[in-house]
């Protein structure tokens, strides 16, 4: 029986590794054509003819700015998933670094004038906990070293 649970075990091992690795190439790709939108987007923009501004307004940089914050989650998503597939662990401070990113993202895109002050404090809330445990993981690896 125990024979049995051991090939077991070692073919979900298996699995999951092969899936780890799809996910990869994945999440490599999706990340690579975020990066040619960006560029398409970004010439479009600046190279409107209909436009009668020289650079990019406002509205048109936080859209670009946006997407710079997606395409940076992607690139931490796309390291925390080779973690994953070269030691088999999720380490949390990479984790933590794509919750700060999305939060940041959405603190600098954030219209005050569309949300509640209860959504915005609880945002605050959220900021402060996102950084205390990655202050609080760093003291972790201080105290190792």
């Amino acid at each position: 029986m125990s024979k049995i649970i051991d090939k077991a075990v070692s073919f979900v091992h298996k699995a999951k590794k092969w899936m780890s690795f799809f996910v990869l190439i994945l999440m490599s790709i999706i990340v690579a054509i975020a990066i040619v939108e960006l560029g398409i987007i970004l010439y479009l923009d600046i190279f409107d003819p209909t436009d009668d501004v020289i650079f990019l307004e406002i509205d048109e940089l936080f859209r670009i700015f946006s997407f710079f914050f997606i395409i940076l989650i992607g690139f931490e998503l796309v390291e925390t998933v080779e973690m994953y597939f070269k030691d088999n662990i999720i380490h949390a401070e990479v984790v933590l670094l794509v919750a700060v990113i999305a939060v940041s993202r959405k603190v600098i895109l954030l219209d005050l004038e569309k949300y509640d002050p209860l959504a915005i404090i609880g945002l605050g809330f959220i900021i402060l906990a996102l950084g205390g445990c990655y202050w609080f993981i760093k003291q972790s690896y201080r105290v190792k070293t």
